[in-house]
């Protein structure tokens, strides 16, 4: 609700207050319209002005009367302001307004559905890539991060109705569902797919347990942080280097090169041809690691005689001016 309504009783009273200050002194002192209205101003005002002409009883006692109603209603006003400044009401009015608007211009966007300790790590992750993003979350205290971040976001239960919709869901390119209740990824799940069939949903899980719900429920990938984890430090123990190499290219930080996924539309120039006649090395400098066929085999050996096709996706490791180069090969 505007904060600016919380002053519209107190404005109200005050017109019926000066209303009836104006008709008393015409009818009761048969003044003029400008001498009753200057009366009322120089009343209300507690200015000390001098009667604009003397007063009768009834008179007087309309003042007295204005004076405690209309002097009580306006400080009541002037306090109601004060506390909606204080407060930051009125500038987090026009804040949430203007996030309202830019919500609806947004488009092939990912909903990230709880901003807990995995949470921050994906839009960190989908921010650094370029990725616009929404994020739902229930806690209040996650406003001022995400402010200053300058993300767009909704605090609420992401299950609630309208918040999903709120996020632009019919229009958003990904969900990821990591919030810490395994019932919460579910049932976030189960309402974005029914609410956009084409979503690509990424959730959280706790266990083994919870995978197949989550599936069920729509989910096009399942992730279990404590199950990866362990992996990881298992690798860690046993291919240190390999491992801190994967990492590196992974995430991208500390060097000029990443891993990227390449897709090849019906129209490209590419297709049909081998990576030996496509010349992508040569003419981009990006190598071609593996290949996902459109049936969601993979060539993990690709080698110069490998076929593009349409619908592939290629995944390319190189800089960030190689794989533009490479896009636009594509």
């Amino acid at each position: 609700m505007n904060p600016l309504r919380r002053l519209v009783p107190a404005f109200l009273t005050l017109l019926i207050i000066a209303s009836i200050g104006v008709a008393g002194y015409m009818n009761i002192e048969g003044w003029s319209f400008f001498d009753s209205i200057y009366m009322l101003v120089i009343t209300l005002f507690t200015v000390g002005f001098r009667e604009v002409h003397p007063l009768s009883d009834m008179g007087r006692l309309l003042t007295m009367g204005l004076i405690v109603s209309g002097v009580g209603t306006a400080i009541y006003a002037v306090g109601q302001a004060g506390e909606m400044i204080v407060e930051g009401q009125l500038f987090g009015y026009r804040r949430k307004k203007q996030m309202k608007k830019k919500l609806k211009e947004m488009k092939d966007h990912f909903i990230v559905c709880g901003y807990g300790r995995v949470g921050h790590e994906v839009l960190e992750e989908l921010t650094t890539a370029g990725i616009s993003c929404v994020v739902i979350d229930t806690k209040p205290g996650s406003e001022e991060e995400l402010d200053k971040l300058k993300v767009p976001y909704i605090i609420g239960d992401a299950t609630a109705n309208g918040h999903l919709e709120a996020a632009g869901i019919k229009k958003a390119k990904g969900l990821v569902a990591c919030a810490d209740s395994d019932m919460e990824n579910v049932f976030v799940t189960l309402s974005a797919r029914s609410n956009n069939c084409d979503i690509f949903i990424v959730a959280r899980a706790s266990g083994k347990n919870a995978e197949g719900k989550l599936r069920m429920a729509g989910a096009n990938k399942v992730i279990s942080p404590y199950l990866i984890s362990g992996r990881r430090m298992a690798a860690l123990a046993i291919r240190p280097v390999a491992s801190d190499f994967l990492d590196m290219v992974m995430r991208g930080e500390h060097l000029e090169f990443s891993l990227r996924e390449i897709h090849i539309p019906e129209k490209s120039k590419l297709v049909g041809k081998s990576l030996a006649e496509a010349e992508v090395r040569r003419k981009s400098g990006a190598t071609v690691l593996a290949i996902r066929k459109l049936d969601g085999g993979f060539n993990l050996q690709p080698l110069a005689g490998s076929m593009i096709d349409k619908g592939d996706v290629l995944v390319a490791v190189g800089t960030k001016e190689q794989i533009d180069l490479f896009d636009k090969m594509i």
